[in-house]
C-alpha cells in the first residue's frame, strides 16, 4: 500500500520543493479521498508576508481531480467521479453566515483539505463533502474545475460591490480577478464595465474579451474616466491590488454615494489614510 506521494512544500521566499510527503489517511465518515489533476495558483500562496509564518506547508486550495475513495454515509459520490473541490466551507447557520458575512464562520475557518492542492492526494473534510464538492460534467477539463475556488472569490466580491441595476463599475487592475470580475458585472445589473491597468500586455488581454479599457498611467485619466462616465463617475469601483496607489486612485474615481471594494489583502501592519470628508459628505462606502 502506498504511504507517501509527492506534494509542493513551501519553505519560505522563492524556497518551494516538491518531496515525498505521508499519504493521506483513509477517509473517515463523510470524507473522501480525491487523486488530484489540476491545481490552480492563488495569489496568496505566492505572497511571502503571508505564507511564511506558516512554513513549511504544503501549496495549493485551488484543486480538481478524481474521487478514489469515500467514506461511510457518502451517497452523493462514488469513485470516479470528478470534482472541484472547496477548501473551506461555511456552516450556514450562525451569526456570521446569517449575516452574509461566511468567511468569519468558525466553521469555514477550520475547515481544510489534507495535506492541499498541490499533492498527489488530498484528503476532503465531511463539511466540505456534504456542502460544497462539484461534480465535473465529463465535457469539461480539469482545468475548469480548478477555477471554481478563484470564480468564486470574484462573485464573493461582486456581491459585497452594491451593484444595482444600471450602474457603471471601474475595476482596478487587468489580472485574472479583476477580468472576471468585469466579465460577470454584467450579471450584477452593471450597465457600463471598464477594467484599468497600466501593463500593455493586460489591457491587450482585456480588450481581446471585449472590455473596455483605460491605461492608468495616462496624466488624463480621471478626464477620461469623467468623459466615459458621462461626468457622473462609476457607481461601483472594486479594487484588485493590495496597493494604496491603486485605493487612492478608487475613492478619486468613486461617484457620490458609490462602493469602493478591496479586494487583495494588505499586510496586518499597513495603515491607510483616508480622506473622511470626502468619504463622509459623498457618502462612499
Amino acid at each position: 500500500m502506498q504511504t507517501t506521494m509527492k506534494a509542493a512544500i513551501y519553505h519560505g521566499a522563492g524556497d518551494v520543493r516538491v518531496e515525498d510527503y505521508p499519504m493521506p489517511d483513509a477517509p473517515g465518515p463523510g470524507e473522501m479521498l480525491v487523486r488530484v489533476k489540476v491545481c490552480g495558483m492563488c495569489g496568496s500562496d505566492v505572497t511571502d508576508w503571508y505564507m511564511t509564518p506558516r512554513a513549511p506547508v504544503a501549496l495549493g486550495h485551488e484543486p480538481s481531480g478524481d474521487v478514489v475513495a469515500v467514506g461511510a454515509g457518502v451517497t452523493a459520490f462514488a469513485v470516479g467521479d470528478r470534482v472541484a473541490i472547496h477548501h473551506h466551507v461555511p456552516c450556514m447557520v450562525c451569526d456570521s453566515c446569517r449575516r452574509g458575512s461566511y468567511t468569519n464562520c468558525a466553521t469555514f475557518k477550520k475547515t481544510r483539505l489534507y495535506p492541499a492542492g498541490m499533492a498527489e492526494y488530498v484528503r476532503i473534510p465531511a463539511e466540505i463533502v456534504e456542502r460544497d464538492i462539484l461534480k465535473l460534467p465529463d465535457d469539461q477539463p480539469y482545468e475548469v474545475g480548478a477555477l471554481v475556488e478563484p470564480v468564486g472569490c470574484c462573485v464573493r466580491g461582486l456581491d459585497r460591490a452594491n451593484i444595482q441595476r444600471g450602474d457603471t463599475v471601474v475595476v482596478i487592475g487587468a489580472g485574472f480577478n479583476g477580468i472576471v470580475m468585469a466579465l460577470l458585472a454584467s450579471h450584477w445589473g452593471a450597465d457600463r464595465v471598464a477594467i484599468l491597468d497600466m501593463q500593455a500586455s493586460r489591457l491587450e488581454r482585456a480588450q481581446s474579451m471585449g472590455l473596455t479599457t483605460f491605461d492608468v498611467s495616462q496624466d488624463d485619466l480621471k478626464d477620461q474616466i469623467a468623459r466615459w462616465t458621462g461626468g457622473s463617475g462609476p457607481h461601483a469601483v472594486l479594487v484588485t491590488p493590495s496597493a494604496q496607489a491603486a485605493l487612492d486612485l478608487g475613492f478619486d474615481l468613486a461617484a457620490p454615494g458609490a462602493t469602493v471594494m478591496l479586494y487583495a489583502p494588505w499586510q496586518p501592519e499597513k495603515r491607510w489614510p483616508v480622506n473622511l470628508f470626502k468619504m463622509l459628505f459623498n457618502e462612499i462606502t
